[in-house]
């Protein structure tokens, strides 16, 4: 298939990547030749800038490019704009793309704000969708075109991935409430980027024509969901609030069904937003990140204590050492790793490689979010994978164990549970070589730092505990 894609945008870039590894012709728009040039360096498929907006650039596009497309998908973002902006992205954008492309399967990217009900029901493809505002009128009068031209319409749910959750973003930064509906808040549709790009690229290349809802299979209240999340994240319970009349799409009540999509033979790969935050790489870190960066409210901080350092440094017997101290569990991410896969981590190693390693380790790591009093040791390279480190931060208070690579390699030299130490390069050197890559990652994130190397384990066990005990005495003040 060849298939046109108008707005390479959080979903249609994630749309464009799958169809393009399908083995289909794609050909992605962005609004402006800046933003056509950058995709283009970064994507393995055609780019092109087009105005969808103004019919005689899209007339230029078809000139340009034939108007032999099997399909397209309109999912152009109005950049949070207003009635003006919604008439011309997305009304006029389709009316110019059906009349350049009469031949294409027409596929329109709505949104399930069009329904409007409050009461909690469910809703699907044939329940009342005559939303009161304008811009919802919009959206409707989009998809009829869509519909009329015999293409499809994805009403999508709120979408989050990767660097974008609002309902975490908020939460974690304090700005969360729960809206009306006697104290629970209304019901939550929600479907991730990966899912939702799954679902277009499913009704195009299936050519489904009709009104499809992309939504997950999990829909909670906000309360249900914020519970969840406070418990995950240490947070309290954001206060309830009366509904904000003033929403851009309007306040709304009800479960979104998915069961046509479904009967088509669609499923998502995350059922729920947890299965997500458990499963999706990224997802947490990436918002941890974004709020650690952000520099508005402090990252909330677990009472755990972290160890990190080079293999050898002494993190798993000093962590065992501190965790009987004062009482806390001691958990080691590699043990974890090791438990959860049934094999060894050389085993892993020359089964998986070392990328297959490290996202079991980002893994095992995630599923420490909720945790408190623990002591954990992690692995030496666990500060290498970007999405690590916010992980870390949020987790506890972070003690980086250093000692010198001579004495790394003599304490390693018996241990044949170190794959990166396997090979022909001198374990010293290979050590020397990893301090000088890593060290700048385990200053930058260590709260508090120990050098080993005149110190008994007892002794560094006593310097991490107080030290953890004076960091977590000033946060509670």
């Amino acid at each position: 298939m060849k298939v046109l894609i108008a707005g390479c945008g959080f979903v249609g870039e994630r749309a464009a990547d799958q169809l393009h590894a399908a083995g289909h012709e794609v050909i992605g728009l962005t609004h402006s030749p800046e933003s056509a040039a950058r995709l283009a360096a970064a994507k393995p498929w055609r780019v092109e800038s087009c105005d969808i907006s103004n019919r005689d650039s899209v007339a230029a596009l078809a000139a340009k490019i034939g108007t032999s497309i099997d399909a397209f998908i309109h999912c152009a973002s109005s950049s949070r704009g207003g009635a003006e902006m919604y008439q011309s992205v997305y009304v006029n954008g389709m009316r110019h793309l059906v009349a350049a492309f009469p031949q294409a399967f027409a596929l329109y990217t709505s949104s399930t704000s069009v329904y409007p009900q409050i009461n909690g029901e469910t809703v699907d493809e044939t329940s009342f969708a005559d939303p009161a505002r304008e811009t919802g009128h919009l959206l409707r009068e989009a998809e009829n075109i869509a519909l009329n031209a015999g293409g499809a319409v994805g009403r999508l749910a709120g979408i989050y991935g990767p660097g974008r959750s609002f309902l975490l973003k908020n939460l974690l930064e304090g700005k969360a409430a729960i809206e009306g509906n006697n104290g629970q808040g209304r019901l939550l549709n929600q479907i991730h980027a990966d899912d939702a790009a799954t679902a277009l690229v499913h009704l195009i290349t299936q050519r489904l024509g009709g009104i499809f809802n992309i939504v997950d299979d999990a829909q909670m209240t906000q309360r249900q969901c914020l519970e969840r999340l406070c418990m995950t994240f240490g947070i309290k319970m954001p206060p309830e609030r009366e509904p904000d009349p003033n929403r851009k799409r309007g306040w709304s009540h009800k479960r979104v069904s998915n069961t046509k999509l479904h009967a088509t033979g669609w499923s998502p790969r995350y059922e729920s937003y947890f299965v997500a935050l458990r499963d999706d790489p990224e997802l947490a870190s990436s918002i941890l990140n974004l709020v650690h960066t952000g520099g508005e409210v402090p990252l909330p901080r677990q009472p755990n204590i972290v160890l990190i350092g080079l293999m050898g440094s002494g993190k798993t017997t000093v962590g065992r050492i501190v965790a009987q101290m004062i009482g806390f569990q001691f958990v080691d991410t590699d043990a974890m790793i090791v438990e959860t896969a049934g094999k060894t981590i050389p085993e892993i190693f020359a089964s998986e490689g070392e990328a297959g390693f490290r996202l079991r380790e980002s893994a095992a790591l995630r599923s420490l979010l909720g945790k408190r009093g623990c002591v954990i040791a992690t692995g030496g390279g666990i500060i290498t994978q970007p999405r690590n480190p916010p992980i870390l931060r949020h987790l506890g208070y972070i003690v980086w164990l250093d000692a010198d690579p001579e004495r790394l390699a003599r304490r390693t030299a018996m241990n044949s549970n170190r794959p990166l130490l396997a090979g022909e390069e001198d374990p010293k050197a290979k050590l020397e070589r990893l301090l000088t890559e890593r060290k700048p990652l385990y200053k930058s994130l260590a709260d508090l730092r120990i050098q080993t190397a005149e110190l008994t384990p007892q002794e560094t066990a006593y310097g991490v505990m107080e030290s953890a005990r004076v960091f977590f005495a000033k946060m509670k003040r």
